[in-house]
């Protein structure tokens, strides 16, 4: 299948507009070392430069550590290999598919991103260099702190970190398309709710639109499953009835039990024959020339379904 690879340079990770940040009408009241350290102003491979300033220290420190994760996850989006099977469904264009996929990848997967164990693992433990300052902006007085780390994320943590990507992305996308050819061998109307839900995770997986919608449709496809069962029976000898449940013409079994009703007959019950369910029930104080029936009322997912049967009384 066609795959797309965007590729990236991690010397290019540092925030822009870092040196802005730390040259903005301030008066330094006092910082971590004399003078800033080079690295916060410059690219360099193997290590991301992240900056903040807020009111306090702790906060710019959680907004540094909130802009690492982020530059990683726009790393890993911008390398990640992905089937465009169904990406060009509503795309033009190898280029427009790439700024979709990495724009709605960046609004929506920090996430999904989240639960990675590198991304899990990104602590202040890690730095391997911080500098702040302490400022007092020149025409408010407002007091502020800028904070700036050096994170290390060398090439080979890059590299595993867009593999453990594309292994999901992949485990995610082959889910989803067995369940869109298993949909024809459904068996049991239990069977439906267990695929809605087997497909749960990919529909809250995938960051993209296109391939949420994707699986949101298998997911509406079960969904829809439920409209198309209908039942059918016949007599099986003095107060017994056999029913059974189709699935566009396939017959398919339940393990629920239909809630039985009748105008006239008494000591309903229903058991599991087969893949039939047997009905019985007791006619005495049905009368001959009356119009007797049992009704029986299915548990579907998401619906019910009625089927009566007709009688003769004694």
């Amino acid at each position: 299948m066609k795959t797309i690879r965007i590729a990236l340079t991690l010397t290019l990770l540092s925030i822009a507009g870092t040196a802005s940040l730390f040259a903005q009408a301030y008066k330094v009241i006092d910082r971590s070392d004399k003078k800033a350290p080079a690295w916060y102003e410059s690219a360099e491979t193997g290590y991301i430069v992240a900056s903040a300033e807020a009111p306090t220290m702790e906060e710019a420190r959680q907004q540094c550590m909130e802009s690492v994760k982020r530059q990683i996850i726009q790393a890993v989006a911008q390398n990640i290999e992905f089937s465009d099977s169904h990406l060009v469904k509503q795309t033009t264009g190898s280029g427009d598919r790439i700024t979709e996929f990495t724009d709605q990848y960046l609004a929506e997967g920090s996430t999904r991103a989240a639960s990675l164990p590198f991304i899990k693992g990104i602590s202040l433990s890690k730095v391997a260099g911080s500098y702040w300052e302490k400022r007092s902006e020149k025409k408010s007085g407002r007091t502020t702190y800028a904070y700036a780390i050096r994170y290390p994320f060398p090439a080979s943590e890059h590299r595993a970190l867009v593999s453990q990507f594309e292994e999901q992305d992949r485990a995610m996308e082959d889910l989803v398309r067995g369940m869109e050819e298993h949909i024809a061998e459904i068996s049991s109307v239990e069977e439906i709710d267990q695929c809605i839900t087997r497909l749960r995770p990919a529909v809250e997986y995938f960051f993209d639109k296109t391939r949420r919608e994707w699986a949101e449709g298998v997911v509406a496809n079960y969904r829809k499953l439920s409209t198309f069962v209908t039942a059918d029976g016949r007599a099986d000898g003095r107060d017994a009835y056999v029913v059974s449940l189709y699935l566009k013409g396939k017959k398919i079994t339940t393990a629920s039990l239909p809630k039985l009703t009748s105008n006239c007959a008494s000591q309903l019950k229903a058991v599991t024959r087969g893949e039939d369910i047997l009905i019985t029930y007791n006619s005495e104080d049905c009368l001959e020339d009356e119009e007797n029936f049992v009704e029986l009322t299915f548990r579907l997912p998401g619906k019910s379904l009625k089927h009566r049967f007709f009688f003769q009384g004694r």
